[in-house]
Formats: C-alpha cells, sequence, structure tokens
C-alpha cells in the first residue's frame, strides 16, 4: 500500500487505484509543514562515528520516533552505547536489521541468504514507513554502501522478474548495471520523497585506484585517491554531505585514518568536513569541526555545531 495514496476511499482487494484530475488537485491543495527537509549522507572509512553523528544529529532536532534501517547489521551497538550512557531520547530510537535471522523470508532452503527477499524487505520497508510518518521524526539508512552490494547481487534475479531477461544465461551486457543502478536509485528516490523530515543515510569511503608506472617499465595498481561507495548520481539525493575521518599520531594509510603528530600515542581525533550544504547553514560549507575525541582513556563527543531549528 503506497502512502502517497488517494483519500476518495478504499481500493477493492484486485482493483489497481487510479490517480486522475481529483487526486492531482486534492494533491496541490494539500498543505505541508512548513519546513525544509534534511536529507544528509555522511560519508567515511570504518570507525568514523557515521552512525553516532546521525543519531546524534536525530536526537537533536525530533522528539518523535528515530528508525535506524541498519544494513550493516552494526546500528545495535551505537544504540546500546547511547542507552547504557544515558543520552536523552535514546530509547526513541529503534533499530531495524535487514538481515535477520529471524525472519524466515531472508534464507534459502540450503541455508544461504535469499538476497532478492532482502532487497524487497527494504523496499516494503521504505513504503510502511511512509504510512507511519506522523509519527516518526527521522530515518537513518546505516550501510548505503552495503545495500548497493545488494543490489549488485540481485540484478540478474530482478531482470528475469521483470521479464527483461529470460534466464541467467542470456547475454546482457550492461542491462544488469543497470538495474543495479535502477534498484538502489529507487529504494533512495522514496526515503527522500517521505514525508519525515530528517533522513540520514551512511556511507562508506572505498580507495579509488588505477595502474602506474613504477620503474623498470612495469606498471602497479596504486591507490589515488579515495571516492564515495555509491552510484554516480546519488549525490542528487541529499542536501547535506559530510566527510569523516579518523586521525591518529601517525596514522594508518591502508586503513584511510589521517596523521596528527600533536595526537598523543593512544589518542585518535574524528573530524567531519562540511562538503555540502544547502538552505540553513551555509557558512558551514568547507569547515572542518572535532567530532569525537579519546584522549588519556577519555572519551568526548562534541558533534557538529549547527541544527535547523
Amino acid at each position: 500500500m503506497a502512502w502517497a495514496k488517494s483519500e476518495q476511499g478504499g481500493v477493492r482487494k484486485g482493483q489497481q487505484p487510479t490517480y486522475g484530475a481529483d487526486y492531482y488537485k486534492a494533491l496541490f491543495e494539500k498543505k505541508r509543514e512548513n519546513h525544509a527537509p534534511i536529507r544528509m549522507a555522511l560519508v567515511g572509512k570504518e570507525n568514523t562515528a557515521k552512525t553516532g553523528l546521525s543519531l546524534d544529529l536525530a536526537l537533536k532536532h525530533t522528539d518523535k520516533k528515530i528508525i535506524v534501517l541498519d544494513c550493516d547489521n552494526s546500528a545495535q551497538n551505537t544504540v546500546d552505547l547511547l542507552l547504557s550512557t544515558n543520552v536523552k531520547g535514546a530509547d526513541r530510537i529503534r533499530v531495524i536489521p535487514l538481515i535477520d535471522e529471524m525472519d524466515d523470508a531472508m534464507w534459502n532452503e540450503d541455508n544461504t541468504t535469499n538476497w532478492l527477499a532482502v532487497v524487497k524487505k527494504l523496499e516494503w520497508f521504505t513504503s510502511y514507513l511512509g504510512e507511519q510518518h506522523e509519527d516518526i521524526g527521522a530515518v537513518v539508512m546505516d550501510g548505503g554502501s552495503t545495500f548497493l552490494k545488494w543490489c549488485e547481487f540481485v540484478m540478474t534475479e530482478r531482470l528475469i522478474e521483470r521479464g527483461v531477461i529470460k534466464d541467467d544465461s542470456d547475454n546482457f551486457n550492461q542491462k544488469e548495471w543497470r538495474e543495479r543502478n535502477r534498484v538502489f536509485k529507487g529504494v533512495l528516490n522514496r526515503l527522500t520523497a517521505l514525508p519525515i523530515p530528517y533522513i540520514f543515510f551512511t556511507f562508506h569511503l572505498k580507495d579509488k585506484k588505477q595502474f602506474m608506472d613504477v620503474g623498470n617499465g612495469t606498471k602497479a595498481m596504486m591507490k589515488i585517491g579515495e571516492i564515495v561507495d555509491w552510484v554516480d548520481g546519488t549525490q542528487r539525493f541529499v542536501s547535506q554531505q559530510i566527510l569523516l575521518r579518523r586521525y591518529t599520531k601517525k596514522g594508518d594509510k591502508t586503513a584511510g585514518v589521517e596523521a596528527d603528530k600533536s595526537l598523543n600515542e593512544g589518542d585518535f581525533i574524528i573530524r567531519a568536513t562540511v562538503n555540502e550544504m544547502k538552505g540553513r547553514n551555509m557558512e558551514h560549507l568547507g569547515k572542518r569541526y572535532d567530532v569525537m575525541s579519546v584522549k588519556g582513556g577519555s572519551v568526548s563527543w562534541e558533534g557538529l555545531p549547527f541544527g535547523w531549528e
């Protein structure tokens, strides 16, 4: 059942809903809450407080339920920490693991994961969030890069399901990758369109590599930078983008950890750079802030110094 359903009355079982002049006139006249929706992407390597920062922002800006669609099956650890340290409002957070051992639909008869069912589960849950939107203040899609991998797992099955190809032996070239992108962007588009004020996405950074000369006429694959692990064009779904990095005294380039010689051994800082900011808080664009630090065994949380009240 779609959340943008007509208010003209129910649809009988087996009937397709109709969307004509009356429906669109009512939609045009419908008043919406006077609030610019926040659609933020938090990107970074592992252990850079992406989930923690998204929840911190959500807790500061809504007193309604906060739903975490957990693709990485790791968000509950962050929520448990918030609960154990008595963070105000943490009991409003509900984590929904997409890979759930209690969900029989997730598993094939040979106990392997049914990835098509996992993707459909996220699609159904996204639709259901729309139906419950009045009680929800924020949604965190935690693990957007993991979801992209799921879309890659199911791209052939989805083409077969849609009748584009007959079976997995068909030679369909680039159709599979277009299908992956279609499924991925379809879910993000639906989440972005939800009538919920705060939507957060977390994505991993991945190494960008290419063959380079290493001497003696030979080439080797070398890291030349980092890119966000998403489909090109995902940027249009977000109006704020935050880059998170971890710093230690010596750093570790292989793990994406930067060096900061001012730190002591064993200490680290997570810093956020505001890469995109549309609407309010544009004065923060390009600035960098210390979000979290661990010094001398003591944890300090600063978060980000702006809001949307």
